[in-house]
């Protein structure tokens, strides 16, 4: 199992994680980003996976996908900046203040500056795959 059994912060590249999955479903990249957060929101619910946070990072200035708290999950856009460069600030002071910190990435660049600051990364398949593989 890949999702953490402590209490962890994810940081989540919200449009790699979408843009993973969007050829496979063959849907836009509304459709997917809606799929993935209601999805998201209900394994935060999760009694096994409640204690976690869940920030998932936009690139790019504001648009309307719905609430921006949904159960455990606070969703943002980058604005002005990108969203590896949130993930990467975020990440290095959350690791820096004594939290657990996992980045949720398919940049390879980023995953390898985080492992350089001690902060673990996943892959975006491998984390949606573990709230499969773990019978949800």
């Amino acid at each position: 199992m890949y999702i953490s059994t402590k209490p962890t912060i994810y940081l989540i590249d919200g449009l790699n994680i979408v843009r993973s999955f969007l050829y496979e479903f063959s849907r836009t990249e509304e459709e997917v980003t809606e799929d993935f957060l209601e999805f998201l929101a209900d394994m935060s619910c999760d009694e096994l996976y409640a204690m976690n946070e869940y920030e998932v990072i936009f690139d790019g200035s504001f648009r309307p996908i719905g609430p921006l708290y949904r159960g455990g999950v606070h969703i943002s856009f980058s604005e002005g900046d990108s969203a590896d460069q949130i993930i990467r600030e975020r990440a290095g002071y959350l690791s820096q203040s004594g939290r657990r910190v996992i980045a949720v990435t398919d940049d390879r660049s980023l995953q390898n500056d985080l492992k350089e600051m001690g902060v673990k990364t996943l892959f975006c398949r491998k984390f949606y795959n573990s709230f499969k593989h773990s019978g949800k």
